[in-house]
């Protein structure tokens, strides 16, 4: 599940803290108003259940509770366990959906200097981290926290303030940040995919990214980032060799003129094409139709030498004995 938070106003932080728990310690059951509760798993495993859904919160997982539905832990922990929390809230609304909800902001224009558009900030309820992340957001939460309750010396204890309000909610929305990164690493890579198979289709067509923003419903700049962290280069960097990839095909497998294939790849203006070619694959395109002949002619001639029956003798020579 997701909570898409709405924004304008941003949501804020109310306070964190660190529990410990013992082994055979259990979280109370409740309901909070009004209040979201982030979870963080340093050390052991939190048994959770929020209606009716039961969640194994182990070390490096974190765990959104939704404000007015009940919450208690499910079973008594197997270990002793540690873990951050934090109480944030949001005067704007939230939903909960079954996939995140994309931000796609409409054109920036003269009328948009002094209000912002309506963006959604959508955070996975359930998940972990990589252990990079997770020291960051270990370390954030640290930062924040006020309260420590510590179940081996039954203490509850309160710290004051170390930083200004202002430091608190930029942490606060800094592990926000993590968390929504968090769900990014497999759909960048899946989308990156469905966009190197569309264009495998689609390469001859203008190159537009404001189109693939479009169709991929993703903003132009979320679908620069994911391609290029996949395949290390922009998407028009992406289609471009896609063209001469498909260009090398098919200079070494028809007779088709090379205009044409510039032509057939994208490319209307030809000179335009050859350069391309030869930036991208280090040779011209008429060098490229060369050498397949030639690897071509070679493969004729070795054929030529062997005898019709396959066996591998060379024609005028003897075996070894």
């Amino acid at each position: 599940m997701y909570i898409n938070i709405i924004c304008p106003p941003l949501p804020h932080l109310i306070v964190g803290g660190i529990s410990l728990f013992r082994k055979g310690d259990r979280h109370e059951r409740r309901a909070i108003h009004k209040t979201f509760d982030l979870i963080y798993v340093q050390k052991g495993t939190l048994y959770m259940e929020e209606n009716g859904i039961q969640f194994d919160v182990k070390e490096g997982d974190f765990l959104i509770l939704v404000p007015e539905l009940i919450h208690a832990g499910y079973r008594h922990c197997t270990e002793d366990t540690v873990f951050s929390w934090m109480h944030f809230y949001t005067e704007g609304g939230y939903t909960c959906t079954k996939n995140p909800v994309s931000y796609m902001p409409s054109k920036m224009n003269k009328n948009k200097y002094y209000q912002k558009d309506k963006f959604t900030i959508s955070l996975p309820q359930f998940g972990s981290l990589p252990r990079k992340q997770g020291d960051r957001l270990k370390d954030y939460m640290e930062q924040i926290s006020q309260v420590k309750i510590d179940k081996y010396n039954q203490q509850k204890l309160f710290f004051d303030s170390t930083s200004s309000q202002i430091e608190y909610q930029i942490l606060f929305l800094r592990i926000l940040s993590l968390i929504c990164e968090s769900n990014e690493h497999p759909k960048e890579k899946d989308l990156a995919g469905e966009i190197y198979s569309y264009m495998c289709k689609v390469y001859a067509q203008p190159f537009s990214l404001a189109g693939l923003s479009h169709r991929f419903s993703f903003h132009p700049a979320y679908i620069t980032r994911c391609v290029k962290k996949k395949y290390h280069m922009t998407p028009l960097q992406l289609l471009i060799q896609i063209r001469m990839e498909e260009a090398r095909k098919l200079l070494k497998t028809t007779s088709l003129h090379v205009n044409t294939i510039g032509q057939l790849v994208g490319y209307p203006d030809a000179a335009y094409f050859s350069k391309q070619f030869k930036q991208v694959m280090g040779m011209t395109a008429a060098a490229c139709r060369r050498e397949a002949q030639g690897e071509r002619d070679a493969g004729v001639a070795d054929a030529g030498t062997k005898e019709p029956g396959g066996d591998g003798v060379v024609r005028g020579m003897e075996p070894e004995v």
